[in-house]
């Protein structure tokens, strides 16, 4: 159906968005379907996610956001999130809006980039805003996030002009109903850093035996303290956090190499090939080889 600071290096998605003459773009997401969960990440990109069928949970800076048919989700950029369906029997069906803000500032300083991009990129305004489909304004934000997506697939002349004018008219929306409210102080808490501080060694270090007992004493904190307080964050426990992202680097060579599979367990911090093949099998509702082949 569809077509830095150091202290977030280890959180920020490397995949380029859109390109630089048009940096927007429109993913499927589709959950089991391509994935069960999308661990904690983030990017400089403005995310708008339109729930079109089931559901499924966004944790946005530690809080739990529950999506269901026709709700609306949009994280500004940098905000750490994380998303997966919220049990095993559920699935979600949604667009992914990406939308630099490159799209619709050029780079130019003039009132809006001062007032308004400038703050929204250097984190001085809320990190997310939910638009329920039973909200007062919600009549008014859906069709532009449906026309946004048939302008973009439809590609008709000048469709890039119609793109800018719709964002616009989002972004308008958001800031004058109040959603978006820019800040003049936006502090980090510590807890955050230390967050920010286990995902980066998790980051770097995957392909490594990586124990919560080691990750605790990593921040100085009990076993006990760090799993709530990443839980808290994060919306998932540590480990479970290191299978997420072991299975995203996994899923990553089996598509773009032709490694054994045994080869890519090994790389990719399982070390063994049974428990990686059901591991596997259990977040992804497919095997390895079935994976491969389905990519190719």
């Amino acid at each position: 159906m569809y077509p830095a600071d150091k202290e977030i290096s280890g959180f920020v998605e490397k995949k380029k968005h859109g390109d630089l003459l048009l940096p927007f773009v429109i993913y499927g997401t589709m959950m089991p379907t391509l994935f069960s969960a999308f661990p904690l990440h983030c990017h400089e990109e403005i995310e708008m996610i339109l729930c079109d069928c089931g559901r499924c949970r966004y944790t946005v800076s530690g809080n739990d956001i529950d999506m269901e048919f026709g709700d609306i989700l949009v994280i500004m950029p940098w905000v750490l999130h994380s998303f997966g369906l919220v049990n095993e029997k559920d699935y979600f069906l949604g667009a992914t809006y990406l939308i630099s803000l490159d799209m619709i500032t050029n780079h130019n300083v003039d009132a809006c980039a001062s007032n308004y991009f400038m703050p929204m990129l250097g984190r001085k305004c809320n990190d997310y805003c939910v638009i329920r489909h039973n909200s007062e304004h919600y009549n008014e934000f859906r069709p532009l996030a449906v026309q946004l997506f048939d302008v973009y697939f439809d590609h008709e002349p000048f469709f890039e002009l119609k793109l800018k004018s719709i964002i616009n008219d989002i972004l308008f929306g958001l800031l004058k109903y109040g959603y978006i409210e820019i800040k003049t102080e936006t502090p980090e808490s510590n807890d955050v850093r230390v967050v920010r501080q286990v995902v980066d060694y998790i980051s770097e270090n995957y392909m490594e035996n990586i124990t919560l007992s080691g990750l605790a004493e990593l921040v100085n904190l009990s076993e006990t303290g760090l799993s709530r307080l990443f839980r808290y964050i994060t919306g998932m426990s540590c480990i479970d956090y290191v299978i997420e992202y072991r299975l995203i680097k996994a899923k990553g060579l089996l598509r773009s190499t032709d490694k054994p599979i045994i080869d890519v367990a090994y790389e990719t911090g399982f070390n063994n090939i049974s428990y990686f093949n059901r591991t596997f099998k259990k977040h992804c509702h497919q095997t390895p080889s079935e994976f491969r082949k389905y990519k190719k």
